[in-house]
């Protein structure tokens, strides 16, 4: 039944995009991408392919690993299809990985180009991976297990990214890192950020979350902060931001408030009682406020603007905006202000 419907929507696509002269037999599906570049692009293609199972009438999905190279990326990917006869068929792409080397350099213009061209669709989820690819972390055995780990890290609410944003990269933006470890776990590593292109900056833990919520994502509903002797894992229901532009005396300020209400606090050596929790909670409160100064200081800069500050200072007055970044004044710290108001439940 599952292949029924797969086979069923592959057919309506190849109609409605006059794709008839090639029939789904001819044809093998591209489930993830991952590139990289370690003197040479380097492009390993995941596909889909079904096999005869033990029971009669059914057929069980595979997963393939094609492996291609070449000077430029362009390359590389037409290495990957000329090895195989069949058609590589990229309209249910899930998955775009980047290895390490393509992270420290051409990852905008590799972006661009896949965004322009058949092998990248606009919505798919990119990631950045913690190993290259020329010593193949995936196989045929571990690729199934290690994509849906990665999958489920986005409809957990982890940072998510898609190719698109990527693409268009003009004011900076997120790639998010997993660590894939040789036991084939998967976790969340961190947060990078690019302006024009060149790597600027690295989040990890609660600046991971915080980025989420700036970006108008919602989120895990957690956060991590540092107690006196371990983390403390803060879980936050209705986690929200609340803004705020003004203008006074020739300047623009832009507060940020963060509310919500904690549920819970797990960790080590935390205190009983109500009320000293809730003194506890003020000090998180503190924490988390350094740590959002951190993440907007080096995230709103004349060269990135992932959060889309600039608008809302736009919406209050455009034209002292615009001669406020002229003078490099919008930038200065202080000018976006971010109060943290977490209260126990």
């Amino acid at each position: 039944m599952k292949l029924l419907k797969l086979a069923t929507s592959l057919l309506i696509t190849a109609a409605l995009c006059g794709c008839s002269s090639t029939g789904l037999g001819d044809k093998v599906i591209v489930k993830a991408l991952l590139l990289d570049y370690q003197k040479e692009y380097l492009a390993q293609v995941l596909v889909l392919e079904p096999q005869p199972s033990a029971d009669a009438g059914e057929v069980a999905e595979t997963i393939r690993l094609i492996e291609g190279s070449g000077s430029t990326l362009a390359e590389a990917i037409h290495d990957v299809e000329s090895a195989r006869a069949e058609e590589l068929f990229y309209g249910q792409n899930e998955l775009l990985l980047l290895g390490p080397g393509l992270q420290q350099t051409g990852i905008a213009e590799c972006c661009r180009f896949l965004y322009e061209n058949s092998a990248g669709r606009p919505n798919m989820a990119v990631w950045g991976i913690n190993r290259p690819a020329n010593e193949q972390p995936f196989n045929e055995e571990n690729a199934g297990p290690v994509l849906d780990s990665i999958r489920r890290l986005g409809e957990r609410g982890e940072y998510r990214t898609y190719l698109y944003q990527l693409a268009a990269a003009q004011n900076g933006v997120f790639l998010p890192l997993v660590h894939l470890s040789e036991e084939n776990n998967v976790q969340m590593e961190g947060l990078t950020l690019y302006q024009n292109g060149v790597l600027a900056a690295r989040f990890t833990g609660s600046e991971i979350e915080l980025a989420a919520l700036l970006s108008g994502q919602t989120g895990t509903g957690q956060l991590q902060v540092q107690g006196e002797s371990s983390p403390v894992t803060l879980s936050i229901r209705s986690p929200k931001l609340i803004y705020d532009c003004v203008e006074q005396e020739g300047s623009l300020q832009l507060t940020i408030r963060f509310s919500g209400h904690v549920e819970q606090m797990t960790g080590e050596h935390l205190p009983a009682s109500r009320e000293q929790r809730r003194e506890l909670l003020k000090q998180f409160n503190t924490q988390l406020e350094q740590t959002a100064e951190k993440v907007i200081r080096q995230s709103f800069t004349p060269e990135a603007d992932p959060f889309c500050f600039l608008s809302r200072f736009c919406n209050r007055n455009t034209q002292l905006t615009n001669s406020l970044a002229e003078t490099g004044a919008l930038y200065r710290p202080g000018t976006v202000q971010f109060s943290s108001a977490l209260q126990l439940l």
